[in-house]
């Protein structure tokens, strides 16, 4: 007989961001507790200055069985809040009405049919930026909230549109210098350079604390429409990273991708976290936990049922211990054991 040990490491791009970015406030939240070995729940913390409700007072609640209505206003804010961290850490704005990618001809009645009939081309109105989010994430907000939402989270971490803006200039100084090497996050963990390819653009380059590259084809620096107006309703432009991306539907390098701090910062934040999995699913197998698969953030191993293998709590703690080449990040882990898989 065997038995899935299940662990995930908890709130990963939140941690790693928080580090990344040095955000002392939003570091504080994962300092072990009494009882709380991996910390504040990070929502729930952000709940609480969202809302201005005592952290404890909402923990109780959205524990608190006994009272199902305080429980399930206390697990509203909380999900209020989660989408909120997830969205606006990567610098997703409230949102609005925008157009959809994907647009599709209004054949009049009188057309001819064809691909160049010469009819209109209509998009659908769609919700944008964390106003659409939610409702993706089956969290209906009003785009009033939405906005809300991010300008808290923007006030109680200030460090981290610091950090968006700092990998904006980095990028910046890297392709319109020569030979320019920049180092940036703790300890200049992650360094940012560029090879020039005769024929073609530069390729960017972003070297990662395990020392994994990512890259950017073709890129360089160009005037483009941002995705907001400026205080008189008018177009805004400015200097910005594009680059090469991969068509989907034709696989060919074809399209040009344009990109900002917050999304080089989510990048990164992401390559760091696969990184850390990637050395903890390792880990298991050195431990003579075969992993038989892994789910964004979690490792699941396959092991025979009986008291000698290695349990749950010997995966939570090497997902709890820090990695050497991200010193001052602090790790947790949650997990189960049973007979059957499930989220």
């Amino acid at each position: 007989m065997y038995r899935f040990n299940v662990c995930d490491l908890n709130a990963i791009e939140t941690r790693v961001g928080a580090w990344f970015s040095q955000c002392q406030a939003l570091m504080d939240v994962f300092t072990p507790l009494p009882g709380l070995p991996n910390g504040r729940d990070p929502y729930l913390d952000f709940a609480s200055r969202m809302y201005g409700v005592p952290y404890e007072t909402l923990y109780h609640d959205l524990h608190n069985k006994q009272d199902k209505k305080k429980q399930a206003e206390a697990k509203f804010k909380r999900q209020m809040a989660k989408v909120g961290v997830l969205a606006a850490i990567y610098r997703q704005g409230g949102g609005g009405w925008g157009r959809s990618s994907d647009g599709y001809l209004d054949h009049t009645d009188d057309c001819p049919g064809g691909k160049h009939c010469g009819c209109p081309m209509v998009y659908d109105k769609v919700k944008t930026g964390l106003w659409n989010t939610a409702e993706n994430m089956g969290v209906i907000m009003t785009q009033e909230e939405a906005h809300q939402i991010v300008r808290s989270f923007r006030e109680a971490y200030l460090e981290i549109p610091a950090c968006w803006k700092m990998l904006e200039d980095v990028v910046m100084d890297v392709l319109k210098g020569t030979n320019t090497v920049r180092r940036v996050g703790p300890g200049g963990c992650v360094t940012i350079d560029k090879i020039n390819i005769e024929g073609r653009g530069a390729l960017l380059r972003i070297q990662l604390p395990s020392g994994r590259y990512l890259h950017y084809l073709d890129a360089r620096i160009e005037n483009c429409l941002m995705p907001w107006k400026d205080g008189d309703g008018n177009d805004v432009y400015r200097e910005a990273l594009v680059y090469a991306g991969q068509n989907q539907k034709t696989d060919q390098w074809d399209i040009w991708v344009q990109s900002h701090g917050g999304k080089l910062f989510e990048n990164i934040v992401q390559g760091i976290a696969r990184d850390i999995l990637a050395v903890k699913l390792l880990e298991f197998e050195d431990r003579e936990m075969p992993v038989v698969g892994h789910v964004h953030d979690e490792g699941i191993c396959l092991v025979p049922d009986d008291p000698f293998s290695p349990t749950v709590k010997d995966m939570v703690r090497i997902m709890s211990t820090p990695v050497d080449w991200a010193p001052g990040l602090l790790l947790g882990a949650d997990g189960f054991e049973g007979s059957f898989y499930h989220k």
